[in-house]
């Protein structure tokens, strides 16, 4: 049966935060650690090699690793925001999906990309359908990968405006993270000369000084005060997850709010 969301944004958040009482900070971890895991393979081989055949195979595994990352840490988040107990046994259980989930998400990737040859626009709303892939997954693990998909765009029909209206709310808290980096960069950071479109420059060497800038600026964010301010948005992105964990448990139909803001009733666990 079809669920629509109706109930506010602010409810939903309300929602994730009275369910993240105590269990904040790890959450916080749990995005850390899986942000410095995904990222390990890639920082180790590129510091030890430019072989590019190697780095290429190094960027595969790193894909199955985030793959595999996001499916633990979907259910911990779901775990979290449904008040059940976790625990490393279980946060780790759902490592046996993993080659159906990488699966799921190369096909999601294709199908993405098919969409936005269309416009945009097609792509940005193939994208938030496939938002609830993980969670359909974590909730049906004997789905095959084209069946959490297809369960995916069957809990998001009529939820898609919901869902971008519910990460927008969200816009505030980021930029507010996001600051502290961006001031850094800015006072700090490489910085790039005014280029006037004149007859003085050619395109050639229009992009020979954004790829010097680039690769400055690259340089300078893996420097350790710009990697650590960066890192302030983890703060936030935590309680995202959990929130997006609530907007599953309601669009799917597995949690019933009754009388607006009044009470909240778990009816499938």
């Amino acid at each position: 049966m079809k669920t629509i969301v109706t109930i506010p944004c602010k409810t939903i958040r309300a929602m994730a935060r009275e369910m993240l009482r105590g269990k904040y900070w790890n959450c916080v971890l749990v995005v850390l650690a899986c942000h410095l895991i995904a990222e390990a393979p890639a920082r180790i081989a590129s510091a030890l090699t430019d072989n590019e055949y190697i780095l290429t195979m190094v960027e595969l595994a790193a894909f199955v690793v985030e793959v595999s990352l996001t499916l633990c840490s979907t259910r911990y988040y779901l775990m979290t925001f449904r008040g059940q107990d976790n625990s490393l046994d279980t946060f780790t259980a759902p490592l046996r999906l993993t080659w159906k989930a990488v699966l799921m998400e190369i096909i999601s990737y294709i199908q993405i990309f098919l969409w936005s040859l269309l416009f945009i626009i097609p792509g940005i709303i193939c994208a938030i359908k496939h938002a609830q892939n993980f969670n359909a997954m974590i909730d049906n693990p004997e789905f095959s990968s084209m069946e959490c998909i297809h369960r995916s765009h069957e809990i998001m029909e009529g939820n898609v405006w919901k869902f971008i209206k519910l990460d927008l709310s969200f816009i505030g808290w980021m930029f507010l993270a996001s600051l502290p980096g961006a001031v850094y960069q800015y006072m700090y950071g490489p910085k790039i000369d005014y280029i006037y479109f004149s007859d003085n420059y050619d395109f050639e060497q229009l992009m020979s000084i954004f790829r010097h800038y680039s690769s400055e600026l690259a340089e300078f964010n893996e420097m350790l005060i710009p990697t650590l301010l960066g890192l302030l948005t983890i703060f936030v992105t935590a309680y995202i997850s959990v929130t997006h964990a609530a907007f599953y448990d309601l669009a799917a139909g597995n949690l019933v709010v009754q009388d607006g803001e009044a009470s909240e009733e778990i009816t499938a666990y």
